[in-house]
């Protein structure tokens, strides 16, 4: 009996699963991350190569909403994010070989190197 409860825990706690995704190789959906201050959404279309979508960003100073244009090819992301009235953002990323995640970094309207990675919904 000691066996099969023990047996039984085991399968529960396995079919719990976790937040992290396994490996992906398309940016299509949704993603997310929070890191130095600041937090970023993306939601993207991949088209082959060509990515598009919108991106949000928040921080101390507040948030701002723009749309996105750049290109995949797999494990290298580069995206442009344009925000109205604001120096165009560039993400510059990897996908992570092992899990749904992108570790990138912002430059650009004011931001210089700022490390923002970001998983998969």
């Amino acid at each position: 009996m000691r066996r099969f409860l023990t047996l039984a825990a085991l399968a529960v706690s396995l079919g719990c699963g976790s937040d992290v995704l396994g490996p992906v190789q398309t940016v299509d959906g949704n993603w997310t991350g929070t890191q130095n201050g600041y937090s970023m959404g993306m939601s993207l279309t991949q088209f082959g190569t060509n990515v598009s979508g919108t991106a949000d960003f928040a921080g101390v100073g507040g948030g701002a909403t723009g749309s996105v244009a750049g290109t995949f090819v797999y494990p290298n992301l580069t995206i442009t994010i344009s925000i109205p009235n604001l120096v165009d953002v560039t993400y510059t990323g990897t996908m992570s070989t092992s899990q749904a995640k992108i570790f990138g970094t912002l430059n650009g309207s004011g931001f210089t190197n700022l490390e923002l990675d970001v998983h998969k919904q």
